[in-house]
């Protein structure tokens, strides 16, 4: 493995537990798996690096073809049966790196400190400010519904509840999937009668990945949340409660 490009080893294991804590420490993105390991069996092993590691890809090496259908129902990505020869290593490095780039999420947004949305690590330009604003209150509710009387609540809290303010909030709707559909993003923001909410799992989002593991991932929250919208200030009041 360490003579083919595109591949960083970084740890190999003769036992199970000692596997599972790397992973818990570290960025795994794939892992080449025996079907019998000592002291644990392999598609448990396997099981386990993924609720670790959502994202890893897992191939195994299978000297027992009996065992096929069992990698198979645990939704492995790939197996080489044995004897195995390096093609068959190269052929699955190939395989990993391009289930690799699939799983990974073109969307990503930062939410501590200013809002930005990143398509492929470029910033998006929104012409529509309240279109950008409606798009981080979505977000701030973490894929819940927002209703249109709270969209008008927080983004034009000057205004009276009235016909004029709801056109307002179509408009920024309106540019908001303009925005979106422009880049072919046609599947994060979604709209009901009355309501609009996003696609949590269609984006990745520093807010999001903090909360999962605030411990683990403090780092990433230094008191900064939303800072350009004042109705950003209750969530980051919980955030400095909580965390």
């Amino acid at each position: 493995m360490e003579n083919i490009g595109g591949v960083d080893v970084t740890g190999s294991f003769g036992d199970a537990d000692k596997a599972l804590e790397y992973a818990e420490n570290n960025i795994v993105e794939f892992a080449l798996l025996d079907t019998e390991i000592p002291g644990m069996d392999g598609l448990e092993l396997g099981r386990r690096l993924k609720e670790i590691c959502p994202g890893i890809v897992l191939i195994y090496m299978i000297g027992d073809s009996s065992r096929i259908v069992d990698v198979i129902k645990m939704k492995a990505d790939y197996c080489i049966l044995m004897p195995y020869d390096r093609n068959d290593i190269e052929d699955a490095v190939e395989r990993a790196l391009l289930l690799s780039r699939r799983q990974k999420k073109s969307l990503s947004a930062r939410m501590f400190g200013r809002f930005d949305l990143f398509l492929n690590g470029q910033v998006l330009y929104f012409k529509n400010a309240k279109s950008k604003e409606l798009l981080a209150l979505c977000m701030d509710r973490c894929g819940g519904n927002v209703s249109m009387e709270e969209v008008i609540d927080k983004l034009w809290p000057e205004r009276v509840y009235d016909e004029k303010v709801k056109k307002l909030y179509r408009k920024a709707v309106m540019n908001l999937q303009g925005t979106l559909k422009e880049k072919g993003i046609t599947e994060l923001f979604q709209t009901t009668r009355g309501s609009c909410h996003i696609s949590k799992e269609k984006v990745d989002c520093d807010y999001y990945t903090y909360l999962v593991e605030p411990e683990k991932n403090g780092e990433m929250f230094q008191g900064d949340y939303l800072f350009d919208y004042s109705w950003g200030e209750e969530t980051l009041a919980n955030l400095m409660h909580e965390y």
